[in-house]
């Protein structure tokens, strides 16, 4: 298991992690409390796209990356590693899919991060098929519903985020690298890049048509 982030996501995921002995855990961020003093853990400081790009050849494909950084870490890695450097910039999602989406908000660069949630989820959800933990709704997965959208010019390439523990999820090194392959033999210029578990997801507009 490799975590990308070691503030208040991040600590919770390894606590969670390392309740398996021989579970391996490697920790990655730019800075450290003392949260991890103790715990058979790895640690590396360096920026979490940074270490994607210097090792993810390194990793076996079945390694799960938990994200836990307030970055869209999938499709930054793209960004900044998949497209030949000064070509790729994110762009805004078009406003018109909010019509297409359950709750939706904005960041500065135009990316949308959506829930089905007006509220605060329990921390310990275990995601189920058969209706929400708070509201009993049974709603259509987020991913799927990433994976429908249509908005011209924009290839849509969605990443799930599988469940590992209750209220804690990830995708594994064979996802993001099957992702890249998907999104470089697009043929496109535009794409946006999902990614979502069934109940909250980010969606980001990458643009390399810029040489």
């Amino acid at each position: 298991m490799v975590v990308i982030g070691a503030g208040r996501f991040g600590a919770r995921a390894v606590r969670i992690l390392t309740r398996e002995p021989d579970r391996s855990v490697w920790v990655v961020s730019e800075e450290f409390g003392d949260v991890f003093s103790g715990l058979p853990v790895r640690m590396t400081r360096q920026d979490g796209v940074e270490f994607l790009i210097n090792n993810l050849s390194l990793l076996t494909p079945e390694t799960m990356i938990v994200p836990a950084v307030p970055i869209h870490l999938a499709a930054e890695w793209l960004r900044r590693e998949c497209i030949p450097a000064g070509v790729v910039r994110i762009i805004a999602v078009p406003d018109k899919l909010k019509e297409s989406l359950p709750h939706t908000w904005i960041t500065e660069q135009g990316s949308f991060l959506v829930s089905y949630a007006d509220f605060l989820c329990p921390e310990d959800c275990p995601e189920p098929e058969d209706g929400c933990t708070v509201t009993g709704e049974i709603r259509r997965p987020l991913y799927e519903v990433f994976a429908g959208l249509r908005a011209p010019g924009f290839d849509v390439h969605v990443i799930q985020s599988r469940q590992i523990a209750p209220g804690l999820g990830g995708y594994s090194v064979k996802d993001l690298l099957g992702l890249r392959d998907r999104v470089l033999g697009s043929g496109g210029d535009k794409c946006l890049i999902g990614t979502a578990c069934r109940c909250h997801g980010t969606l980001t507009g990458l643009d390399y048509s810029v040489q």
